[in-house]
């Protein structure tokens, strides 16, 4: 073999290398695609499921037994009354929840407010007949935190 034959054979060698590694590279970033849809799907699957617990339970501490008509007649005070005791829709404000799945620790963290319905992604001091939920929802496996929001609003009829 001359000498051009060997540069020629090691430049086939090279060739195939990066030709390789590339291939590998489009593997792992597939698999990384993949790993985070899969974790996407359980963030908003532990979000949804807070959110349906949530709205099953009642719009106020106030509303629980009976109807209000009066704004001033809702708690100003958003929060659990009675702590790890979750039996209206605020008491999810300053909610912790930690879960593992399939070995995957998930942290959701919870915040209710007041909304204007005007702009409702914008949080107001007063009393209102509608409250937000939003859940931001973390993992460290994961470099995105999902957020995931509802509207609960008070409907009285007599």
């Amino acid at each position: 073999m001359n000498l051009g034959q060997s540069l020629f054979a090691i430049g086939a060698l090279v060739l195939l290398s990066l030709n390789i590694m590339s291939v590998n590279t489009r593997i792992l970033q597939t698999d990384d695609v993949a790993l985070d849809s899969k974790i996407g799907v359980l963030g908003t699957s532990i979000g949804t499921s807070t959110i349906e617990d949530a709205s099953k339970l009642a719009f106020d501490e106030n509303t629980k037994d009976d109807g209000v008509s009066k704004l001033d007649q809702l708690t100003q005070n958003l929060g659990a009354e009675v702590p790890g005791v979750l039996d209206d829709f605020d008491d999810y404000n300053g909610y912790v929840q930690k879960d593992t799945v399939f070995t995957i620790p998930f942290t959701a963290v919870c915040k209710v407010n007041y909304i204007n319905t005007n702009a409702p992604d914008v949080s107001t001091n007063n009393r209102t007949w509608h409250k937000k939920l939003t859940i931001r929802i973390s993992t460290p496996f994961s470099r995105d935190t999902l957020e995931m929001s509802t509207i609960y609003s008070y409907w009285y009829f007599r």
